[in-house]
């Protein structure tokens, strides 16, 4: 019975926990790729139709600022380990070298509840040898030859304590991601949602199927117990996404079009541009200060840069608005005549 049990269930049990932990370590978890954009149009859950998102695009864009401001799908978040933002980010795992998220998250799965079933396999193991041979404590006694190796050292006895250890706590592990499955969200959204922090966008984004393990059912199928790539009905994986991209993209932040826009035209609008004008217009000037009893003006245009001019703007008789500076006894240019004056337009 050992031999039927290490043969057709240990084994296949290690070489899946293996498998998953390869795919699991390799599959990028669903990082968000710089120069990725929100999605045009999104699907509605009930009935499949594609509905446009303007709506969704007249709101500023969320934007992770630890990734050079790129653009942040609703269900993504950062992953300060790697570096990233990753879409459906559940966790960090050390034991898969890896981020868990929308893309692997079946991987690390699997990975769990096989390496359960091993340990499971292995106290079976354990007890059978046990029931044959006799509790695993190095013994004097070398009566059955089957049992040589069994009763000389502390290997076995050890082997025994690893296995219930590890069962406990990958069963912990496989129990706390069954709402995960249930719910298809991470651990961060769920935690969130309970303390009413979390909308509707961190919700599963259909029901017609289970965006952990993919498919187009939402149904348990055997693809589910096997480490295979993730697969999504047609045009359904950037919705699980929740972002486009593709290799001719720039690597570069996204930028809204009526953002840009924007920016050009805040950018010429605010821009100060100083003109020169003759110098009877600073003489009118000095008349038209005089009888306002206004301070003297000086010539502010001497420093050759927008950032040296200080002062107060006043408004000539033709409406014109010039800056002017107050002088005081250091001030070298006070009293001087003045060839040019700011103009401030």
């Amino acid at each position: 019975p050992a031999t039927a049990v290490f043969l057709l269930l240990y084994t296949p049990s290690v070489i899946l926990a293996l498998a998953s932990l390869f795919m699991a370590w390799t599959t990028d978890p669903g990082s968000v790729p710089l120069g990725a954009r929100p999605l045009v149009t999104v699907r509605r859950a009930a009935s499949g139709e594609m509905v446009p998102s303007d709506s969704r695009r007249n709101r500023a864009l969320r934007r992770c600022h630890k990734c050079a401001d790129n653009f942040k799908p609703n269900r993504a978040h950062h992953d300060s380990v790697t570096g990233r933002c990753i879409v459906k980010f559940d966790h960090f795992c050390p034991w898969v070298g890896n981020a868990v998220g929308a893309m692997n998250h079946k991987f690390f799965i699997l990975f769990v509840g096989y390496t359960m079933t091993s340990c499971l396999f292995s106290l079976l193991l354990i007890a059978l040898r046990t029931w044959h041979c006799g509790f695993p404590l190095p013994s004097s006694s070398d009566e059955n030859n089957e049992c040589t190796g069994w009763n000389e050292s502390y290997a076995s006895l050890i082997l025994l304590v690893v296995s219930v250890v590890f069962l406990i706590f990958t069963a912990c592990m496989l129990f706390e991601n069954i709402e995960a499955i249930q719910t298809n969200a991470s651990k961060i959204a769920r935690m969130k949602m309970r303390v009413g922090q979390g909308g509707t966008e961190l919700s599963r984004v259909t029901e017609q199927f289970n965006e952990m393990f993919g498919g187009d059912s939402n149904e348990v199928a055997w693809h589910w117990f096997f480490p295979l790539p993730v697969e999504f009905p047609q045009g359904m994986q950037k919705v699980v996404l929740g972002f486009e991209w593709d290799s001719t993209f720039d690597a570069v932040p996204y930028q809204e079009p009526g953002d840009e826009e924007m920016g050009d035209g805040s950018s010429q609008g605010g821009r100060i541009e100083l003109t020169t004008t003759p110098s009877s217009s600073a003489s009118s000037q000095k008349e038209k200060s005089s009888e306002h009893e206004t301070p003297d003006i000086v010539d502010v245009s001497g420093g050759g840069e927008e950032g040296d001019f200080t002062g107060t703007p006043v408004t000539t008789s033709d409406g014109a608005a010039k800056l002017v500076k107050r002088g005081n006894s250091r001030d070298r240019s006070v009293g001087s005549d003045l060839s040019r004056q700011g103009t401030l337009t």
